[in-house]
């Protein structure tokens, strides 16, 4: 009698054993499809179906010269840095990406810069950049990167709003800076394209660009396409 007593203890011990067993692999199978859930909503995304996506960006460091490096724009991992935002907004939404590059370059050296900047913005210029391979009103939403210059954007940035008609279109602006954060550039903008949507951008201190990515993807996570 003693024995089965024994014997049914070992086998009540050996279910519960086996029952603890499987709701750990169904625990664990649950907790995997959420960690894979999280993973499919960074990964990247249109912003809503149908919608094309361009960014296109200016920098001082754009040139068509492959090898060619303007020591007046800050670096992050060999990008410039108005560039390295571009990237990282071109992967996240799958878009197809564009450089602004002036006809006629601009200076390597900072202090230059800043004086053809200057010059430029008192004459009200329209300096050229070279053709694009693509054709900005063709899509739907266009990001737009520049650094601020003298508080405002570089000229050349003008030539685009000038060049192409950008009426239903959405505007995404984003910038870096040293120190003048957006220079009012956005609601410049939204006056250059008042049939357009010009949603509120995003900027960075040039030489922080490296720090931002988590930052930049909070502001990508809030923007709004469709509202």
């Amino acid at each position: 009698m003693r024995r089965i007593i024994i014997l049914v203890l070992l086998l009540s011990i050996t279910v519960s054993l086996s029952a603890c067993s499987s709701s750990e692999k169904v625990t664990a199978q649950a907790d995997s499809q959420t960690t894979d859930a999280v993973q499919t909503t960074t990964n990247k995304e249109k912003p809503s179906s149908g919608q094309k996506v361009l960014v296109v960006f200016f920098s001082s460091a754009n040139t068509s010269e492959a090898d060619a490096k303007s020591y007046a724009t800050p670096y992050e991992d060999g990008v410039a840095s108005t560039e390295y935002l571009a990237n990282l907004i071109a992967e996240r939404f799958t878009a197809d990406i564009e450089k602004l590059i002036p006809v006629k370059p601009y200076s390597s050296s900072y202090i230059k810069v800043v004086a053809e900047a200057q010059k430029e913005a008192d004459a009200n210029s329209r300096p050229e950049f070279l053709p694009l391979t693509i054709n900005p009103e063709d899509y739907d939403i266009i990001f737009i990167g520049y650094p601020v210059w003298w508080y405002k954007m570089p000229m050349i940035v003008y030539t685009f709003f000038d060049k192409y008609d950008l009426s239903g279109k959405t505007i995404v602006p984003f910038n870096t800076h040293e120190g003048s954060h957006d220079g009012g550039t956005y609601e410049v903008i939204r006056q250059l394209e008042p049939e357009a949507k010009v949603l509120d951008g995003y900027n960075v201190n040039g030489r922080e660009v490296g720090k931002a990515d988590e930052e930049l993807a909070a502001w990508l996570n809030g923007l709004n396409f469709d509202e």
